[in-house]
């Protein structure tokens, strides 16, 4: 088996922000994009950083950045973003891959990851030139440590409870019409 040039690491624990580990995202991307953003220490974020500034040239995309909340203001967190590609065309043919999600002993899982699973990454740091160059995180596998199972959100299974009834609506009531 061929040795590839950009050798595995590890990332340190961290907390899952936006996952599409179970299927990839379509929506910048038609051949869909498996991603995660892992939100992390400080000190955490300095070892991932250490892996990343010798590949970085003098690019201009990091991935790893700091977190910032609502208004703009830096919460004292990391964000590090991992990915990788669901469909890939190279010169020599096309293939489709996925992450390897496996739990704390190591076994593969089927769970639907949502956001705030504590989880590592096993990734593949890899330069770049194109638009202005940096270093891209190439996700492979994630070993789930504290799974948060997403149980999806479509907003048609909401509850209003005693909140909301319909005898309280005045049809005739105009004056929150952008509601």
């Amino acid at each position: 088996m061929a040795q590839s040039k950009f050798p595995m690491h590890v990332s340190p624990i961290g907390t899952a922000s936006w996952p599409w580990l179970n299927k990839p995202d379509v929506r910048f991307d038609p051949d869909g994009i498996y991603h995660v953003k892992l939100i992390m220490s400080k000190g955490d974020a300095k070892k991932v950083q250490g892996i990343v500034d010798p590949l970085m040239n003098g690019g201009k995309h990091n991935p790893v950045k700091a977190e910032l909340n609502d208004v703009g203001e830096d919460t004292g967190n990391y964000v590090v973003q991992f990915k990788m590609k669901s469909h890939v065309k190279t010169r020599k043919g096309e293939f489709d891959q996925k992450p390897v999600i496996l739990d704390k002993e190591g076994n593969r899982i089927d769970a639907i990851v949502g956001a705030g699973t504590k989880m590592k990454v096993a990734y593949q740091a890899i330069p770049f030139d194109q638009g202005g160059g940096g270093v891209t995180m190439r996700l492979q596998k994630v070993r789930v440590l504290d799974l948060v199972e997403y149980e999806g959100g479509s907003g048609s299974d909401l509850d209003w409870g005693d909140e909301f009834k319909k005898d309280d609506v005045d049809e005739n009531d105009t004056e929150d019409e952008d509601f």
